[in-house]
């Protein structure tokens, strides 16, 4: 995260981890060991910033941003263990995941009751609008997962339909950050949707770039485990954009590889040097900085903290140039 946006929010975000500490403890040694691992992997706790710095922009930052902000921040962390456990992934912030340092049980387990706590925050807040927000954006997160599976080695697709998959997958849950800082700061109702709509359009970015980072990334750098999407075949912007433009005998042979049954590590290194050398990631980069571009247009006019909005502004920068 920026340094310069966590200064100004740093004492709000040291609260909210505060909360999440009480939250989370149990009195069982195993599932208080469970869910203190859970608090490790969360990682830029960037949703909480999103919650804090439209917060501070339109007014003041209150307990109720703080609880908004641990329960959103619950229900992404809930998500990466279950989609750690979906990709079969090994690593996740340098750290084993939860399916391989115990099982999928336990994974599954962790994640439901990192949900149900969020749940347990939310409703403690005082806005009705709050808790149909974080609902409605976990729903649609587990709409756009499901949407993505089933159009696993669809290669068929085209760009449109791609942002609308991820459209539910990823960015529902940043819209909803910055949606609920305004809303508990009392922004009025036009300026809550822009909000919203500034969160959406980062979260198509977001996912943009990390599907390029799951392929050209440095496994060290991520902290992660990456290729996971190529090797399920799930169909990722870089490689959408090299099918709409290869000629057809390149888009016969790269799909006749990725469709091989023995389709390994090896095999995707190849895939993805092909992408890089026809400048698709590129491509899928320059599409993310778009969104990005609009993602700051929705926020043109709106009166605020002017020191706030630049840290906002390089927030929302960093989404786009990361490396991680």
């Amino acid at each position: 995260m920026s340094e310069d946006a966590y200064r100004i929010i740093a004492r709000e975000m040291n609260a909210m981890e505060t909360l999440m500490r009480q939250k989370l403890s149990h009195s069982d040694p195993f599932v208080d060991e469970i869910v203190r691992y859970s608090l490790q992997i969360g990682g830029k706790r960037l949703r909480p910033a999103l919650v804090f710095l439209a917060g501070k922009f339109i007014g003041t930052v209150t307990e109720q941003h703080i609880q908004a902000a641990a329960a959103i921040e619950l229900v992404h962390t809930a998500s990466l263990i279950h989609d750690d456990i979906l990709d079969g992934a090994s690593v996740r912030r340098h750290l084993a995941t939860f399916n391989v340092r115990w099982n999928v049980q336990v994974g599954v387990l962790a994640g439901d009751l990192l949900l149900t706590k969020a749940l347990e925050l939310i409703t403690q807040t005082s806005k009705i609008e709050g808790i149909h927000a974080l609902a409605g954006a976990s729903k649609r997160t587990c709409e756009g997962e499901l949407q993505q599976i089933g159009a696993a080695g669809r290669f068929d697709m085209s760009q449109a339909e791609y942002l609308q998959i991820i459209a539910g997958k990823t960015a529902p849950l940043l819209a909803c950050s910055v949606e609920l800082g305004a809303l508990y700061a009392s922004a009025t109702p036009q300026v809550i949707e822009r909000f919203r709509c500034f969160g959406q359009k980062l979260g198509l970015a977001f996912q943009i770039i990390d599907d390029v980072l799951d392929l050209v990334g440095e496994a060290n750098t991520a902290g992660k485990t990456l290729q996971t999407d190529l090797i399920q075949r799930k169909p990722t912007l870089p490689l959408i954009l090299y099918l709409q433009k290869a000629a057809e005998n390149e888009r016969r042979e790269i799909l006749l590889h990725i469709r091989r049954d023995d389709f390994n590590e090896q095999s995707a290194n190849w895939v993805v040097a092909r992408l890089q050398a026809s400048g698709a990631i590129d491509d899928a980069r320059a599409v993310a900085w778009t969104l990005l571009d609009e993602a700051m247009e929705s926020l043109i006019g709106i009166e605020g903290d002017a020191e706030t909005k630049r840290a906002l502004s390089e927030l929302a920068r960093f989404v786009v140039e990361r490396e991680k």
